[in-house]
């Protein structure tokens, strides 16, 4: 079969999973254990893959999925974020300041620890990196400037990928525990769960405006992307490891102003007319295309979830493993600490 013809047919069996996941979640319950529609359909999609005579087929059709499909996931949800409803809030105005802090804690704890358990300092700044930005996308980004082995390439990105696909299932509990829900949950997941799908997913347990919330916080992180790279660079050359060729791949994504521009347009009210689609009732036109957004990216996720192969996962360095935890652990214990002050001072009055 040719490859587009393969691609469409892996992207018609992913819409059947999202399907499928919107349906049954529903009937499953308010746990904070239990994931969301997307976590669904990435779990129906990694046990696809395991099934032998599919494998191949769905591991090598769902990246090109994956890449086409997530940014208009993540435009469309953007048409469901109104920046009047959350600018004035203590959260938004000290946000930024939170992302940086935590994205400076998570690339000095991988540097540190990595230092503890002896990894080079090349595999412990493409730990950072994926912690602290955006997964792959940062850790492919950062590669040219620091020019790491191939394995330790290869094995970085093993580990990211496991790390975010356990945030999805362990975030959710902790925000939880510590008091943390609604909008702030959403807040949590896109300030430190590794990939865009990932942070998208983890802050729709939290409820739809934690999804939002999630898109939003994640997005931040993913336009420091090219700060990020051209500080690594600096800070890579000075200690006379080698220049900067190859910051030049660290272009912010062109979906990010797609984005901006969608919560632009939904903030001006100019999409809150109401509008009647068969089987969807009558809602805002913001609101149509916001639950087409919600849908492609439970699509998407299936597809993510084609990507998943656990004898690959496994198969990874446990020092580099346990650095990429701790690095994790240290950026969420941040963002926590952050989100407790502020539902602290909210509920006092300050």
């Amino acid at each position: 079969m040719p490859a587009s013809r393969q691609n469409l047919a892996v992207w018609v069996l992913c819409l059947g999973l999202a399907t499928l996941a919107m349906f049954v979640r529903p009937h499953l319950g308010t746990s904070p254990w239990i994931p969301g529609a997307s976590v669904l359909a990435l779990l129906f999609g990694a046990l696809l893959v395991h099934v032998p005579a599919w494998r191949e087929t769905l591991a090598s059709a769902s990246k090109p999925v994956v890449k086409r499909w997530i940014p208009f996931a993540i435009v469309l949800i953007g048409f469901g974020l109104n920046l009047h409803d959350f600018w004035g809030a203590d959260v938004i105005g000290w946000g930024l300041f939170a992302v940086v802090a935590a994205m400076l804690v998570a690339f000095l704890a991988a540097g540190w620890i990595g230092k503890w358990f002896g990894l080079d300092a090349r595999t412990s700044i493409l730990l950072g990196a994926g912690t602290a930005v955006c997964g792959n996308s940062a850790i492919m980004a950062v590669a040219p400037v620091v020019d790491p082995e191939e394995d330790e390439l290869a094995v970085s990105l093993g580990v990211i990928n496991l790390l975010g696909l356990l945030m999805i299932f362990v975030l959710p509990p902790i925000a939880s525990w510590v008091g943390i829900g609604g909008a702030e949950g959403g807040m949590l997941a896109g300030m430190t769960v590794h990939a865009v799908p990932q942070a998208i997913a983890a802050g729709e347990t939290f409820g739809t405006e934690a999804l939002e919330m999630a898109t939003l916080y994640k997005l931040v992180r993913v336009g420091l992307l090219m700060p990020v790279v051209l500080l690594v660079a600096l800070v890579w050359s000075r200690r006379g490891r080698g220049g900067a060729a190859g910051t030049g791949a660290a272009k912010v994504p062109g979906f990010l102003w797609l984005f901006v521009l969608a919560v632009a347009l939904r903030s001006t009210g100019w999409l809150d007319g109401a509008l009647s689609v068969p089987g969807l009732g009558e809602q805002p036109l913001w609101g149509h295309l916001q639950k087409v957004g919600k849908f492609l990216l439970t699509a998407v996720m299936a597809a993510v979830g084609m990507g998943i192969f656990l004898p690959t996962l496994l198969r990874v360095g446990p020092r580099i493993l346990w650095v990429g935890i701790a690095s994790a652990a240290a950026m969420t214990a941040v963002a926590c600490a952050f989100l407790r002050t502020v539902l602290a001072a909210s509920s006092s009055g300050l």
